[in-house]
């Protein structure tokens, strides 16, 4: 079997163009994504069609050339993909008897599930992927991501040219791209601290959009539509047991496909109920021992897990590693941050798992699963219960007259104008939605007094709810198919579609890969992803414990003292380490910045400053984003 992650890239010119397919502008994006694929690359071009092809591969399984790409099949359709079709094997035996393979690849698999089902082959993929294939009958490159998309993929359309990457920086290597501030998709970035789909924070580049697929001729795109939705099925009639019997069974599943490889598995581990339930089930599937990756910080005891997660290592016989970060370590960690997310993420949970990666690749681990997805998917939040008690008076409060709602706001934000309840008020006097999701940067209210007049004005058509409201309107079309759905599903349905999908496989993917390390995710299998937003929130959310369901699913795997241990949380001390750097970097630079960027007022940066040091600790977050943007658009733009 010849498996890879990687990364890919590639370019098509329209008839008219006049570029040429060039070695060295595929061999520059290949270069710009090497830590994707370490291993080997590979280039393949046809000036007939004006069409170029790159790979980088990160080998995971059979490291012979076998699996070398681009590959081409006997028909002359060639392929570069990123990821695994974990279901490659029934697929063979189910839909390709008598096929011949010059290869074990999974991607010689979809080469010739294409060519037997064409674009709709990706109907039968369970699997990580993003590719391109070349047509050579059509004449045409067709694109296509995973339904979650677990694996990136970008692209643009430029003077003439088609092009794609796994990672924006490659499509930046190209002359005719021009690194341009998408001012728009900044204002949603200082609502979020993550770029909503599919913006990139760049004007000539998009973000392809999960379980969608793409048709590109040299005319330009033909086609870009969603292959797939989530699956819901009515379960109000089953019992809490045979649910959670379903529950355990898929999740068994979708561990035992990502356990397959020809190196050593390991596990990102806290020793909290999701990251247990992975190594309780890959326990299942190896006679090995299971190594396992843990970290802390140095002197924050309070937010130390280390302890626990080695013991619960212990009772699994792991080979259990952990490291322990020194102030020192992320005081210049910004900088590797803004080079490893050329799309820009503000998440201070990117350091922990930045060190994870490095301490896995340096125990000789390229393969590492995560229990990420599992909290919004069943509702792992307490603070989801705020969300629950408030909404009916929200939803009152909402269908007040807007004078009123507008007064009420207006004195709330004049004397506390950076806390929850001021955004609350305002997000009510505007009729939007109550719940936003991973909304952890600048508040919509915050922006008003800290963005420059002439910035807002630029920005006035925007606005973050639209967002939000988006995949509202996605999720009202599933629940009139489906009357058993209620607000409250609502909340776990965002969660996977915005939160799950743009930021906690955003990050794992960038941090994990700067190492030359592949994460997979089992909770986001998209089969176990149906059933569990399928699961009717009553046994989600059950007499206050959260993820009850799936708790009661893993009693015959783990034992109740990890089951039921109140959740601790990973807390990064930024505040104590390096708030005063922060504060210093904010100050000392805002002047330059907001010169070069119009976008802050750096009057109101200083009063922000200001607040942080009488001791607002509602600004500390806000502080974060406008360090993490500076330090952005100084290194791109």
């Amino acid at each position: 079997m010849a498996r890879v992650m990687c990364g890919i890239n590639g370019f098509l010119v329209s008839a008219n163009g006049s570029v040429l397919p060039d070695e060295g502008l595929v061999a520059a994006m290949n270069n710009a994504i090497r830590h994707r694929g370490p291993d080997d690359g590979g280039v393949w071009l046809s000036q007939d069609h004006g069409l170029a092809l790159g790979h980088r591969r990160l080998s995971i399984l059979d490291l012979s050339p076998s699996g070398h790409q681009p590959m081409m099949d006997e028909r002359g359709n060639v392929i570069v993909f990123n990821g695994e079709i974990f279901n490659y094997r029934e697929l063979n035996e189910q839909y390709l008897p008598g096929e011949r393979f010059r290869s074990t690849s999974d991607t010689e698999t979809i080469l010739k599930m294409y060519a037997r089902f064409g674009e709709r082959c990706v109907d039968y993929f369970n699997g990580m992927f993003a590719f391109a294939l070349w047509d050579a009958r059509k004449e045409q490159l067709f694109l296509a991501r995973d339904r979650s998309g677990k694996k990136p993929l970008y692209y643009t359309e430029r003077n003439g040219v088609f092009a794609f990457s796994s990672e924006v920086k490659a499509l930046l290597t190209l002359p005719w791209v021009r690194a341009e501030l998408d001012e728009e998709a900044l204002y949603h970035f200082l609502t979020f601290n993550l770029m909503p789909p599919p913006y990139t924070g760049f004007k000539a580049i998009k973000k392809f959009l999960p379980a969608h697929s793409m048709r590109v001729t040299r005319q330009g795109i033909s086609h870009y539509a969603g292959y797939w939705d989530i699956g819901y099925t009515d379960c109000t009639a089953l019992s809490e047991a045979a649910l959670a019997e379903r529950v355990l069974s898929e999740l068994r599943t979708a561990v035992r496909y990502r356990m397959v490889s020809d190196v050593p598995v390991g596990l990102f581990f806290s020793g909290g109920v999701d990251s247990s339930a992975m190594l309780a089930l890959m326990a299942e599937q190896t006679d090995k021992p299971i190594r396992t990756f843990s970290i802390g910080f140095e002197g924050v005891a309070e937010a130390d897990e280390r302890a626990h997660a080695a013991a619960v290592a212990k009772r699994y016989n792991t080979d259990h590693h952990e490291k322990t970060v020194a102030r020192e370590e992320i005081s210049g960690f910004i900088s590797h941050i803004v080079e490893i997310f050329d799309e820009p993420l503000s998440d201070t949970t990117a350091i922990p798992i930045y060190f994870l990666a490095e301490l896995a690749r340096g125990h000789d681990t390229k393969v590492v699963l995560t229990g990420d997805a599992a909290d919004e998917l069943f509702a792992g939040y307490r603070g989801y219960r705020k969300y629950i008690e408030l909404t009916p008076a929200y939803r009152v409060y909402s269908r007040l007259p807007t004078l009123l709602k507008r007064g009420v706001a207006d004195i709330v934000e004049k004397v506390r104008p950076y806390s929850p309840a001021a955004e609350i008020l305002r997000r009510a006097e505007k009729g939007e939605e109550l719940f936003w999701p991973g909304a952890s940067g600048l508040k919509e209210s915050v922006k008003q007094v800290m963005l420059r007049s002439e910035f807002l004005a630029r920005s006035s058509a925007s606005s973050s709810n639209a967002v939000i409201a988006g995949y509202r309107r996605e999720f009202e079309r599933h629940r009139r198919n489906n009357k058993y759905l209620t607000e409250l599903d609502w909340m776990c349905y965002v969660g996977y579609r915005f939160v799950d999908i743009e930021r906690f496989l955003f990050r794992s993917d960038r941090l994990a890969m700067a190492h030359g390390v592949e994460t997979r995710s089992p909770f986001l299998d998209s089969r176990f992803v149906d059933l569990a937003l399928s699961v009717p929130f009553k046994w989600k959310y059950l007499d206050g414990e959260p993820k009850h369901l799936l708790k009661k699913a893993l009693e015959p795997v783990l034992s109740k003292d990890i089951l039921y241990r109140r959740k601790q949380g990973f807390c990064v001390p930024i505040e104590d380490w390096i708030g005063h750097d922060i504060v210093g970097a904010v100050e000392s630079r805002k002047r330059t910045v907001c010169e070069a960027f119009p976008i802050f007022d750096a009057e109101r940066l200083t009063d922000l400053v200001s607040q942080y040091r009488a001791g607002n600790k509602h600004v500390v977050g806000s502080l974060w984003t406008v360090y993490f943007l500076i330090n952005w658009l100084e290194k791109w733009f």
